[in-house]
């Protein structure tokens, strides 16, 4: 039985790049269809179940069980629905606790940067205070050293005038 790329990418969508690609690379042999947009391959289901791919003997098998997961033009509620629904409920629970954990780990990651980025603010501001009083006292000292000298300039000064 011939079936086109597109019908085997709505069947399979998860198999839409391997398919694509093998036929491109000559893996799967495909007859391409004059004057036809889009995808425009046919694929006999024997080739795939010949090939080396386990999804894609598995979807040729799907499909010479029965029509029913092939969607047509005029046909696009409930011919594909049901491989694909079977497909999505075997995927997506494993992937939904996937993302679940990874969201948690970021959240966790996210809590640690916060938390480290506030103690480096802390500890920025505190040096910065910290800077800030030496600098001052740093003044302070410059201001009685200039006193101080002046002092010793005026007494040596007036004993020099003794003398």
């Amino acid at each position: 039985m011939e079936v086109t790329l597109s019908q085997l990418i709505e069947a399979a969508p998860e198999l839409a790049v391997a398919l694509r690609t093998d036929i491109r690379r000559g893996k799967l042999p495909a007859k391409r269809q004059e004057g036809v947009a889009g995808r425009p391959y046919l694929v006999d289901t024997h080739a795939l179940l010949q090939s080396d791919r386990e999804g894609f003997r598995q979807l040729a098998q799907d499909l010479e069980a029965g029509r029913e997961i092939i969607r047509t033009k005029s046909d696009k509620g409930s011919a594909g629905v049901s491989h694909s629904r079977r497909i999505g409920e075997e995927i997506w629970p494993p992937f939904m606790k996937i993302m679940e954990s990874q969201q948690s780990m970021m959240n966790q990651l996210l809590d640690v940067f916060t938390e480290e980025m506030r103690r480096r603010q802390d500890r920025v501001d505190r040096q910065a205070r910290e800077m800030q009083e030496l600098s001052y006292k740093l003044g302070q000292s410059h201001q009685q050293i200039e006193r101080l000298e002046r002092i010793l300039k005026e007494r040596t000064e007036t004993r020099l005038e003794q003398a």
